[in-house]
C-alpha cells in the first residue's frame, strides 16, 4: 500500500485537474482510503502486542489488559476521525457541548446518521478516561479492530432482525450491569441511518405493531423513530445509570460509502450537542419509559431542525455530475445562522 498510494494519488490528482472536479474529490478519496488503511493496520499490530503481553491471551480480562484495550479503542476511533477530519475535511464544533455532562455512569443514546458518527462516543468519552461499551450490529464484525477489541472488552453485537428477541436482549442487560462511575454504555436506538424510505417503512411497521406510537413518530423529520427494546433492556440492566442523549448535525452527506465518495471536500463543520438526564427523571414503568424515549427523540429532532443551515443542504449522490460543485454551507456561513462556534479538529 505505501508504494501504491503515491501513484494512485498522482493519477487521481491529474484526473481531478483535467476534469475540473470540484475540491479534488478523487484525490481526497484516495488519500482517505490510504490513511484509514494505515490506521487500521497499526490498530491490528497494537492488538497483537496487547495479546502477547497479556500474556498470549491468557489474561485479556485483567485490569491492565482492559486498560490497554480501552486506550486502543480510544486511539483507533480518535485517529480515524482525525484522518477523516483533515482530508474530508470535517472540523467539529463543540460550542453547544457542555463538558459537565460528559461523565460516566450513563447510557448514551445517540443519533445515527452515518458510518462516521459511531466513532464519536468512543473518542468523546474515551479521551475523558471513560470506558465505552457498545451495542453494535453484527455486520460490523467484518472490521477486525471492532471484532477483536469488541469481543475482548465485552461489547455486544446484535442482529437487527433477531429470531429470538429475548435471547438478543439478555446480553444487553448483562452489559448494562457493567455501567459505573468510569463506564458508559452506548446504543443507537434508530438501528440504522435515516432516509425517507426507511422512515416510511418504520411508520408502516409501527402502525401494524404499535399504533399508539404513531402520533409520537410522524412528527420526526430528521430521525427515525427509536426501536426501544434495546434501550429499555440496557436501562433495565443499569438501574442507577443516567441517560445521555447525543445529537449532531453535519454528518448528513456521509450516510453511505457512495455519499462519502460523492461529497468529498464539503465545507462545513460537525456540531455536537449532549443532554444528560438524571436517572430520577427517567420513568421506571416500561410503557412510560418508551413514551419518554419517543418524547426525547422528538426534542432531538427539533434541535436538528433548528440547525437547518447545517442539516438541510443538498446531498450529492453517486449520480451527481462530477463537475457540479454543490454549495454546502461553510462553517462561517453556519455560524451566521446558528451562533458563534468553537471549531476543533477531531479528538474531542
Amino acid at each position: 500500500m505505501p508504494f501504491i498510494s503515491p501513484i494512485a494519488l498522482i493519477v487521481a490528482l491529474v484526473v481531478d485537474v483535467v476534469t475540473r472536479t470540484p475540491r479534488l474529490r478523487r484525490t481526497r478519496g484516495v488519500a482517505l482510503v490510504s490513511g484509514l488503511i494505515v490506521v487500521d493496520a497499526v490498530g491490528r499490530v497494537l492488538i497483537f502486542g496487547n495479546w502477547v503481553i497479556s500474556p498470549f491471551g491468557t489474561n485479556v480480562w485483567g485490569i491492565k489488559s482492559q486498560r490497554r484495550l480501552r486506550w486502543l479503542m480510544t486511539w483507533w476511533a480518535s485517529t480515524m476521525m482525525r484522518v477523516i477530519s483533515r482530508i474530508t475535511p470535517l472540523p467539529i464544533d463543540t460550542s453547544e457541548l457542555d463538558e459537565s455532562l460528559l461523565g460516566g455512569n450513563a447510557i448514551v443514546i445517540g443519533r445515527h446518521r452515518s458510518f462516521l458518527d459511531a466513532l464519536v462516543p468512543a473518542s468523546l468519552f474515551g479521551q475523558r478516561g471513560l470506558t465505552t461499551l457498545y451495542t453494535m450490529k453484527e455486520e460490523l464484525r467484518w472490521e477486525p479492530n471492532l471484532d477483536i477489541v469488541g469481543q475482548r472488552m465485552g461489547h455486544v453485537f446484535v442482529s437487527r432482525s433477531p429470531d429470538d428477541l429475548e435471547a438478543e436482549l439478555a446480553p444487553i442487560r448483562e452489559l448494562g450491569a457493567r455501567i459505573g462511575e468510569k463506564v458508559n454504555g452506548v446504543i443507537f436506538p434508530e438501528g440504522t441511518f435515516f432516509s425517507p424510505e426507511r422512515k416510511a417503512r418504520a411508520l408502516a411497521s409501527i402502525a401494524e405493531k404499535n399504533p399508539e406510537r404513531i402520533p409520537w413518530s410522524e412528527t420526526m423529520d430528521y430521525v427515525l423513530p427509536p426501536r426501544p427494546a434495546g434501550t429499555v433492556a440496557f436501562l433495565e440492566g443499569a438501574p442507577d445509570a443516567d441517560v445521555i442523549m447525543l445529537g449532531h448535525v453535519g454528518f448528513e452527506p456521509f450516510g453511505t460509502l457512495k455519499e462519502i465518495a460523492a461529497n468529498m471536500g464539503a465545507t462545513h463543520s460537525i456540531r455536537l450537542k449532549a443532554w444528560r438526564y438524571p436517572r430520577s427523571e427517567v420513568p421506571t414503568d416500561r410503557d412510560d419509559l418508551i413514551e419518554w424515549l419517543f418524547a426525547k427523540w422528538n426534542e432531538l429532532d427539533d434541535w436538528i431542525a433548528s440547525h437547518h443551515p447545517l442539516a438541510g443542504y443538498e446531498i450529492a449522490t453517486a449520480d451527481t455530475p462530477e463537475n457540479i460543485d454543490l454549495r454546502y454551507p461553510s462553517a462561517e456561513n453556519a455560524t451566521a445562522e446558528t451562533g458563534e462556534q468553537n471549531v476543533q479538529s477531531w479528538g474531542v
